[in-house]
């Protein structure tokens, strides 16, 4: 395949969630663990049913756009098309307290639950649930004595478009803001993405055993740019 043009840009709006998980999100996770077990019958579903997961996806995407707690950094070919895709969330657990106790603390607006009036049908409710929970075990048991973390939550590039340097140029990028604020990074990496995470000095810490396979706990140590 032809080396793709992409630029990469911080700025996204609602109107790109529809497209970045059709053309990121969906087809980069579909083969990973957790896609797999909240989908155990991917293999057989109808377009219908796919085209109901890419909106349900657009629909978290489009909630954490408007909410801000997350910054995000996509890739798009020349013609616009979204072929990469990250975000990541900032854990400051000091300067929050510190902050509190002055009576200074700037929060954020206080994040409003939204409750979902749908889901996929085809969804698996207790293989999603439990294996949510398993990961949140794992990741706080990772982070629980850490402060100042880079957590990434999620990062994806089209299989089309892979091993072509997008998740190398979006990794770069987040590791220059990470280095330049001496944080940790952690990540829960897809089989897939622990040789990218492991290049960017990542460390596997624990691992989350699946029926559809290992989720890797991946955590990277402060430096100084």
């Amino acid at each position: 395949m032809p080396q793709i043009s992409f630029n990469l840009s911080s700025k996204v709006d609602v109107s790109d969630a529809e497209n970045i998980a059709r053309y990121v999100q969906v087809p980069a996770m579909q083969n990973g663990p957790l896609y797999r077990t909240m989908f155990p019958l991917s293999d057989t579903i109808t377009e219908t049913q796919r085209d109901e997961i890419i909106r349900w996806y657009a629909d978290m995407l489009e909630d954490a756009f408007q909410d801000r707690w997350e910054s995000f950094l996509k890739a798009r070919s020349i013609d616009g098309t979204p072929v990469g895709f990250c975000g990541w969330t900032v854990i400051e657990r000091n300067r929050e307290q510190v902050e509190a106790n002055n009576g200074q603390a700037n929060e954020p607006p206080k994040k409003e639950k939204r409750k979902k009036t749908w889901i996929p049908e085809v969804i698996d409710i207790d293989g999603w649930s439990a294996l949510s929970r398993a990961l949140r075990m794992e990741r706080d048991r990772v982070l629980k004595n850490l402060d100042n973390i880079c957590r990434l939550t999620f990062m994806a590039v089209n299989p089309k478009y892979q091993r072509q340097g997008i998740g190398s140029a979006m990794m770069q990028r987040i590791c220059e803001e990470i280095d330049q604020h001496g944080r940790y990074a952690y990540v829960l990496a897809a089989p897939d993405g622990v040789r990218l995470y492991t290049k960017f000095g990542f460390e596997i810490v624990g691992r989350v055993e699946t029926p559809q396979g290992i989720i890797t706990s991946m955590l990277r140590q402060q430096r100084q740019s």
